[in-house]
């Protein structure tokens, strides 16, 4: 009888017991619209952010579950779209249980902030050219002298040794990290690729602005091939048809010379979003960068 017990019994009492262990690492009931905001305050380059996160339904900082993380970049309006967007698909389990982490500057009553930050970090190189050019100034109401290029390595280092680890002692994360941005994020997302060896391994390159400082970011692309042949990282590239042919041209060319050098270990993938604009896009790109970079298999 007693051997009879061990034999059935123990078994059952092990099942329960992973079974209860497995629900309290993810609770059985999922919790929407969880995010939480924090403003940052960098001591590389003297700069605050705003840092708001989207966290995943079953999400409980009591779990021992790592999740991966998307760095959004233009997070004051991109961050909105992202959270709204992931919890619909969450609805259904269409996308992986990823945190969402919008990285903003100031978006309240004025553009100028906003522009002027974004010129900076988001630049990888300096171009006086571009800074002086009366059309960005004009448009957005800026002083002469306010745009200043070529920030982006800073704003980089910003995000390795500071962003990342005040995430990561926040949140569960894993070392699953991808970046996404649009126009002049889009070129940060690009630049990363080439620059961060183990940071990014999922990128979402959105209405990216190559032709910033003479399409530098093929000659990027170019050297970086020269002594490499393997590319691990998963690859989404969009842009409006109506964003007007050279950004579309360009988005193509960059993607086709990806592809021709046929880099062991990149998965890469684009679309061109029928009758949008350069912001009109901007939703639906990231709603498909979310399904394509983390969409479940079916």
């Amino acid at each position: 009888m007693v051997i009879f017990f061990r034999k059935i019994c123990l078994p059952i009492i092990f099942i329960i017991t992973v079974s209860f262990e497995a629900t309290a690492q993810k609770g059985l009931v999922p919790v929407i619209n969880q995010q939480e905001q924090h403003l940052f305050h960098s001591t590389t380059n003297g700069k605050s952010y705003h840092l708001a996160v989207s966290l995943p339904p079953h999400y409980s900082p009591a779990d021992s579950l790592k999740y991966p993380v998307l760095y959004l970049l233009d997070g004051s309006f991109s961050f909105p779209i992202a959270h709204a967007t992931r919890t619909l698909l969450d609805m259904f389990g269409e996308i992986e249980e990823v945190i969402i982490v919008g990285i903003g500057d100031e978006w309240e009553r004025s553009y100028e902030p906003w522009m002027t930050n974004r010129w900076a970090d988001y630049t990888p190189s300096s171009d006086p050219k571009s800074d002086t050019n009366p059309a960005y100034l004009q448009y957005f109401d800026l002083p002469e002298g306010s745009l200043v290029s070529g920030g982006g390595s800073v704003f980089l280092d910003v995000i390795q040794n500071e962003i990342i680890p005040f995430i990561d002692s926040h949140y569960n994360t894993s070392a699953d990290r991808g970046i996404s941005g649009h126009s002049f994020g889009g070129l940060f997302a690009g630049y990363c690729l080439f620059t961060t060896s183990d940071l990014f391994s999922r990128f979402g390159i959105l209405s990216p602005s190559f032709w910033w400082n003479s399409n530098e970011i093929f000659d990027l692309e170019k050297s970086f091939s020269t002594k490499n042949s393997t590319l691990d990282a998963q690859v989404f590239m969009t842009v409006g048809s109506l964003e007007g042919a050279s950004m579309i041209s360009k988005m193509t060319a960059f993607a086709d010379a990806l592809q021709n050098r046929n880099y062991k270990g990149l998965n890469l993938s684009s679309h061109i979003f029928e009758n949008e604009t350069h912001n009109s896009v901007v939703a639906a790109s990231i709603s498909r960068t979310l399904r394509v970079l983390y969409g479940k298999q079916p």
